[in-house]
């Protein structure tokens, strides 16, 4: 089941955060996040976290998919990721990427499934090294184009969907960035 995150999730989202990331969100940044939209997965076992830009391309950004080591492989990844886009489809975007370490074999396998393609590697440097384990040389920047026939995955529409259990409607959040660019973040 997919449901909204709330205070008492915190410490589950900060213990699989702390074992899937070298340099983990603070407790501040989750909690700043309450405010918006955040969906966990299952007792807490997985969360993620996009961003939308509704300037000009309708793009979002996956800043993180993190699944506790031990409910691996066992599809909560691919449930979040699916919810995640159809989110991000219902509000129009068009364009997905994400970063992901080149190392991260099974994450990069998940995200192909689903239609991503990498479009290019980059070494990993101080700007984005917050985001990336510090062994890792190289990041892949993977794209997903999506169209509003909905091609990267089958599923039944947000309000049909069985496995789904919101708690009431989810509330957007908008922010205006330097460039005029309009972002909202959601985070599952």
């Amino acid at each position: 089941m997919i449901r909204t995150a709330t205070e008492q999730d915190l410490d589950s989202i900060l213990k699989i955060e702390r074992l899937s990331f070298e340099v983990p969100w603070s407790l501040r940044s989750f909690r700043k996040a309450l405010q918006k939209i955040f969906l966990v997965e299952n007792e807490v076992a997985g969360f993620l976290i996009a961003e939308c830009c509704h300037c000009r391309c309708n793009m979002a950004t996956i800043k993180k998919l993190g699944v506790h080591p031990e409910q691996r492989r066992t599809g909560i990844g691919k449930d979040l990721l699916d919810m995640g886009l159809t989110i991000l489809m219902d509000r129009g975007i068009e364009l997905v990427k994400l970063n992901v370490e080149s190392s991260r074999n099974p994450a990069i396998r998940l995200y192909t499934t689903f239609g991503f393609r990498i479009t290019h590697s980059s070494f990993c440097n101080t700007a984005i090294s917050f985001a990336m384990d510090s062994n890792a040389s190289t990041f892949y920047t993977m794209e997903l184009k999506i169209n509003q026939k909905n091609t990267f995955s089958p599923h039944l529409p947000l309000n049909e969907n069985p496995k789904l259990n919101f708690n009431g409607i989810l509330p957007p959040f908008e922010a205006e960035g330097q460039d005029g660019a309009i972002w909202d973040e959601i985070i599952w």
